[in-house]
């Protein structure tokens, strides 16, 4: 069996601050990643972002409190790629929360196509407002709809996961991190790994790239990019 080489970028862009579109695109470009999973993110930002990079974008609303005059401001995951996007999904990982509710969490999946090969990407953002317990069942939940999907093939599954020094958040996921997590939150002076991709167990080589943190990065987000390299057959 022939091994692929991939790499995903994860990054919460904090879209309600309007970061700068073309700070963005320079930021991810320079990576060159096949998937990207970002969080936080506007429609309208997310197809600005693809236009500067050249990507293809799905576009999921996690939520939108404000009223029809305002329809831009909701805010939703986005996935973005230089490759054909196959199948695709989502679903949400709260219960009964509103679709007006910030609190709401989801999670979207798209196949990334790339020369006969596939890469399933999940992406999302888990709770910080409902603390540790719903952050974990929200894992669970994830977890779940991952098993009713056949994901044999490669995956990884990214986001901000809000976790922390909290184990059992990625202990609860599907796949594994093969190398720990860097720092990633406040941007300015990481001191927190919130952000993070799992990946199949018998990924191999399989590498990680960070930024280092500082004020400039801050003016771009209040989290910075992190971007993993692997193998998998």
């Amino acid at each position: 069996m022939s091994v692929r080489r991939w790499s995903v970028t994860t990054w919460n862009v904090h879209g309600s601050e309007g970061p700068p579109t073309d700070r963005l695109a320079v930021a991810i470009a320079t990576e060159s990643p096949d998937a990207v999973a970002v969080q936080e993110i506007r429609h309208t930002q997310a197809k600005a972002l693809g236009k500067a990079l050249g990507m293809r974008v799905r576009w999921t609303q996690k939520h939108y409190p404000y009223s029809p005059l305002v329809y831009w401001k909701a805010e939703g995951l986005a996935t973005l790629t230089p490759h054909r996007i196959g199948a695709t999904g989502d679903a949400e990982l709260t219960l009964s929360e509103s679709k007006s509710s910030y609190m709401r969490r989801i999670v979207q999946w798209t196949d990334i196509e790339r020369d006969g090969a596939s890469l399933r990407l999940y992406n999302t953002h888990l709770s910080s407002e409902h603390g540790v317990y719903e952050r974990r069942a929200e894992a669970a939940r994830l977890a779940h709809l991952f098993r009713t999907h056949r994901n044999d093939g490669t995956y990884a599954i990214a986001g901000d996961f809000n976790d922390d020094t909290d184990v059992a958040v990625i202990a609860a996921m599907p796949g594994i991190e093969h190398l720990a997590a860097p720092y990633t939150n406040p941007a300015e002076a990481p001191a927190q790994a919130l952000d993070h991709i799992l990946l199949p167990p018998d990924a191999i080589d399989v590498s990680l790239s960070i930024p280092s943190g500082s004020d400039d990065w801050a003016e771009v987000s209040d989290h910075l990019p992190l971007t993993v390299r692997f193998g998998h057959g």
